[in-house]
Formats: C-alpha cells, structure tokens, sequence
C-alpha cells in the first residue's frame, strides 16, 4: 500500500468497528440497527480516506452479502428447529428430565452452557451451539441474557479444532505449513486453548455465583477441561479432523458421571441470580419459556427422550453426513459458487481473485433444516401439535429472522469492505508496528480481532494467519507460537462475534439486546486474551 501507517491513519481504519460498538455499547441499539449504519461508515471511510474505488466496494458488499448467506442458513433453520421444539411444548419436559439427570442446577449449567455447547461446535459449529444451547438454557428456567452469554463463553475454545477442524486446516493452507511447523504450531495452539478452555470453565461458574460458584464447580471444571483441553493437545499430533470432536465427545459424557458426585447427587434450589425468579420460587418457567397451551395437550406427556428427537436427530444426521466419507463426498459435489476478480485500490492495496463456494447439503443449515422437520413429524405424531401449528411456527421464524438477517448482510458485508480497502492491514499492521518484539502479548488480540470483523475463527486466520506469520519473521518471534496465538485468539473472539451474539439474542428471544451481551463479553474477551498473551510471551 501507498500509505505509512499512522496513528492517524490506524484511527481511521478502526471508525466504522468503533461507530459499530458505539452504538451498541452506548447507544444500546441492537445489530439490525447498528449494522447498516456501520457499513455506511465503513463505505465512506474506504472511499474517502483509503482511495477505494466505487466498484470495489460493491463487489465487497455483494461477496459479504453472498458470504452472509451461509451464516443466514444457519440462522434461519435454528429459528425453526427452536419454534418446532417449542410449539410441541417440550421445553418444560426437556428441563423437568434434565433436572431429574442432573439434579444440581450449575451442573445442569455447565450441561447446556459448556459441555453440549463444545460437543456441538466439535461437529457443526457456524453458530449452531449458540443457536441451540440459548434455547435450551432459557428451557431449564435461565434468564434469556445469561442464557445467551454463557454457551458463547463455553463454547470459543473448541472453535479451531472443531467443526472437523476447518478453521485450523484453513490456517495450515494458507501459511504453507510444513509438516513439522504444522505439528509444533499445532502443539502451541491447542496448548494456548487449554488456558482458554479452562478459563472457559471458571467463567462460567464465576457468572453463576462469583466466588461460591467457582467453589462449587471446582471439581467439574477440573474434571472436564482436563479431557477438553488435556485430550485436544495429545490429539493435536494425531488426528487434526477429530480432535474437537473427541475431545468434546469423551468429556460431554463424562459429566454425567460427574454429576454422581455426592456434592452433585442432591438436588438444590436454583438459587443464582442468572436463573428466573419463577425458577428460584420453584414455580417452574412460566416467563422464561412461555408453553403451548396446556389443555390443548392434556393427557400427551412427553420424556425427556422425546423432547430431545429433534437434537437427537441433528447429531445422528450431522455425524451420518460428515463422517461417512462416501455420504459426505456424494453430497458435497453439489455446490454453488460466485467468482470475484482480483481487486486493487488506488493505494496499491490488493486483494486476490476469489471463488466463494456453498455446498447446501453438507451445510450445518440443512442438518438443522432437517432436525426441524424429523422434530415436527415426531411431535405431530404424539399430538404435540395443535391446529395451526405450521403456519404459527412459519410465522414466528420469519418474524424472528428478519432482524437478524439485515444485521448480519450488514455486518458482514463491513468486515469485507474494511478488508478489501486495506484497512484491517492497517489495523493489524498498527500493533505489530507499536509492539515489536512484544508483539507475541498481543497476537491473540489480533486473531481476536479478526472473529469479531467476521463472527468466524475460520475468516480470521484466513485474514490473519500470513500477516502473523511475517511479523513473527519480523520481529524473530517463534512463528509456531505467534499462529498458534493467532487461531487461540480467534477461537476467544468468536465469545464477541456479533454474529454469534445475533443468534443467541434471536433464538432466546431477546433480539436487539446484543449491546448488553457484549458489554459482559467484550471485558471477559480481553481479560482471557491478555491472559493468553502473557502465556504467548513466555513462549515466543
């Protein structure tokens, strides 16, 4: 680029993400507000101030717009499999089963906010733990802001090596990994994701009930991020497609033996703040999960088994398609694409030609879409559903969609404008420039950074990993710690990824509340990635 970086110029590229916090933060508008005006912002900033010609911002918006579509899909098939789950009413049953299981109300907590929000990024990822776990947390009587804070922090750490291990395989690729740096950087990462994981965990139990909380949760937290954490770095020199998968698997299971512990056996009140009061009252969910109508399914009762068919079904068809290879590979020839040319702006930044593809029946969207469909058919056949019912679950998902899907076109349609005009090279070029060789304190930041531009751990090691690669060069830092640092620090960004709040906010049924979840997260974000930095420091 035709441009010195400055502290003037770093201000610039970073208006239209502080326009976008300003307004969520302080104004407290929800993302479907702030986010068409922060891509104006980000336009007039790429054509005004980094010479970035009109057509360039339009094949910028239009690849957001197309990017956007992938994470819609996602987002519009959890906004159904929640409406199915709730018109057949089997969210009071769900919380009545899992309470009689797991009778310890943090136990049950840490079930939905953690364990199965980490076993569900191990195998689908894209949103989908935030998208079901909210849900699931409001079902069992948590109030609709925790129960979407908590699976974003229980979920970040298992972001690089699960969903099939996608976001760390597109930080290999894009780095040229040899074999040897890929094993050492592998090491690094999953060693970094340990402190995450286990920080994951304290959090937790720090927003259940602060100190008493982590007292009480000790021995689980121990427990479980030491076969995520321990298992994800022995797996790390083994197997990088399973890793996430297992180790959230192994540990997921493990919690229900961990529940027999006599500090876990006997049943409590759910007396923490982040439950409703209705639940402390022990009157049941009344506000948390308004329930079908109570006559009109007199005399159906449901098991727990019965209202978990539609996630029972989202598992047996995720793992059916994906770790079948002849099954994945069939359906995966399918796919649709749009090609972008190669860019460059009138300060010489430049950007490669690009082919963004989607292949809909491999797509976490189409294992929802077909969850939904299994849960409504199930649900009709135990006269769950009362007349009507399809047109008010349609009516409800698409009221529900259409906020959320304005601010994710929005959002992400600025992270490519930001990324297309030079600006995000700006940014991370800004702090390698101030850093030197303290820079390995701040690369988590930088990965983290990159998540919350793109709600995508994935996006941001594909923006970020060779610019961390040639400032490690640089400034004679470890180049394995520097990108393990990096994808660590994008896997805790994806705790303040607007689009992974979106879809807590809009399946727990509080859209337009993303300011408040981000002004929990944003603190616990840096605190955990400064922690990591430290860790990184050490190392590099």
């Amino acid at each position: 680029m035709n441009m010195t970086v400055s502290a003037t110029n770093w201000l610039i590229a970073f208006l239209p993400l502080l326009f976008l916090l300003v307004l969520m933060l302080w104004r407290k508008w929800g993302a479907a507000e702030a986010g068409p005006l922060s891509w104006l912002a980000a336009v007039a900033m790429a054509w005004l101030f980094f010479d970035t010609p009109a057509t360039i911002i339009g094949y910028e918006s239009i690849k957001g717009t197309w990017s956007a579509v992938t994470v819609l899909y996602v987002v519009w098939a959890s906004i159904l499999i929640y409406e199915v789950t709730h018109e057949g009413g089997a969210f009071e049953p769900l919380r009545q089963g899992i309470t009689r299981i797991l009778p310890d109300p943090l136990i049950q907590v840490l079930a939905f906010g953690w364990a199965f929000a980490s076993f569900l990024q191990g195998v689908t990822g894209f949103g989908v733990p935030i998208a079901v776990c909210a849900p699931l947390l409001v079902g069992i009587g948590v109030r609709p802001l925790y129960a979407v804070i908590i699976p974003l922090i229980g979920h970040a750490w298992n972001n690089t090596f699960g969903t099939l291990a996608v976001a760390w395989l597109g930080l290999k690729e894009v780095t040229n990994m040899t074999p040897e740096l890929a094993m050492e950087t592998a090491l690094y990462a999953s060693a970094f994701i340990w402190v995450l994981n286990l920080l994951g965990g304290f959090l937790v139990c720090w927003l259940y009930d602060r100190w008493r909380g982590i007292r009480n949760g000790l021995p689980a937290i121990l427990v479980m991020s030491g076969l995520q954490g321990g298992l994800t770095l022995l797996l790390s020199q083994w197997n990088d497609t399973l890793n996430g998968f297992v180790a959230s698997t192994v540990a997921f299971i493990a919690l229900f033996a961990i529940a027999r512990l006599p500090r876990y056996r006997n049943a409590k009140p759910a007396d923490s703040h982040i439950f409703e009061d209705s639940v402390r009252e022990g009157r049941g969910v009344a506000k948390a999960t308004p329930l079908v109508d109570g006559d009109a399914l007199q005399g159906k009762s449901m098991t727990l088994n019965q209202a978990f068919i539609p996630y029972y079904a989202l598992l047996v068809i995720t793992f059916g398609v994906l770790l079948i290879a002849p099954v994945k590979q069939a359906l995966g020839q399918f796919s649709i694409g749009i090609d972008f040319p190669a860019t460059i702006t009138g300060l010489g930044f430049e950007r490669a030609a690009t082919f963004l593809s989607f292949t809909p029946l491999t797509h976490a969207g189409t294992f929802l879409f077909s969850a939904a469909l299994v849960g409504y058919f199930a649900f009709a056949n135990m006269g769950r559903m009362r007349e009507g019912a399809v047109g008010r679950i349609f009516h409800n998902t698409v009221d529900k969609a259409i906020p959320s899907t304005i601010a994710v076109i929005a959002l992400i349609s600025m992270s490519n404008i930001m990324a297309g005009s030079g600006a995000v090279h700006v940014l991370a070029l800004g702090v390698a420039t101030v850093a030197g060789t303290g820079y390995g304190f701040l690369a988590p930041l930088v990965g983290g950074l990159g998540s919350l531009m793109t709600t995508s751990n994935l996006a941001s090691n594909l923006l970020f990993g060779t610019f961390q690669e040639s400032t490690a060069a640089a400034t004679g830092l470890k180049s394995s710690a520097i990108l393990g640092a990096q994808t660590a620090g994008a896997a805790a960004g994806n705790m303040v990824a607007p689009g992974n709040v979106l879809l807590g906010t809009t399946t727990a049924g509080i859209l337009g509340r993303e300011g408040e979840v981000l002004r929990v997260t944003i603190p616990l974000f840096v605190m955990v990635s400064l922690i990591i930095g430290v860790v990184v420091l050490l190392v590099a």
